[in-house]
């Protein structure tokens, strides 16, 4: 019953991340971008605008390369896609957490957003391949 329930199930789940996972890397692009070149890009639930300088969008562009990188690996069947994921979009917010603009308020202020976020990557990134392990290599 579960592998039929896999097999009828696999093309909507997989499409649906995928979706997910595009749109939000999207949306995240041109946040910061138009965040860079206006008042700063806002993180939903904060009031606080941020507003990333020059090396802030260096480290941002090489962490949205891995993102990109491992959402076409997971396009590929590939589970190391996660991996390349949630490692570009963590080694993103420790830069920021430490050197960018979420140092000036504080990684308390995003914590609850955080949370959010990175429980919805777990589960689309990691959750969905592993449940679908005989799709994903």
């Amino acid at each position: 019953m579960l592998t039929i329930f896999k097999e009828k199930s696999f093309k909507f789940s997989y499409f649906i991340m995928l979706i997910l996972l595009i749109v939000d890397t999207i949306e995240t692009i041109y946040r910061t971008l138009s965040g860079y070149l206006g008042k700063g890009p806002f993180m939903p639930g904060i009031d606080t605008f941020f507003q990333p300088n020059s090396t802030d969008m260096i480290f941002f562009v090489i962490a949205q390369i891995g993102v990109i990188y491992g959402i076409f690996l997971l396009y590929n069947l590939k589970k190391i896609g996660a991996y390349w994921f949630l490692g570009s979009n963590i080694f993103f917010l420790i830069y920021a957490s430490l050197f960018g603009p979420i140092a000036e308020i504080g990684f308390s202020t995003i914590f609850p957003m955080f949370l959010l976020y990175f429980g919805i990557y777990v589960i689309l990134v990691i959750f969905i391949p592993n449940f679908y392990s005989n799709k994903f290599n």
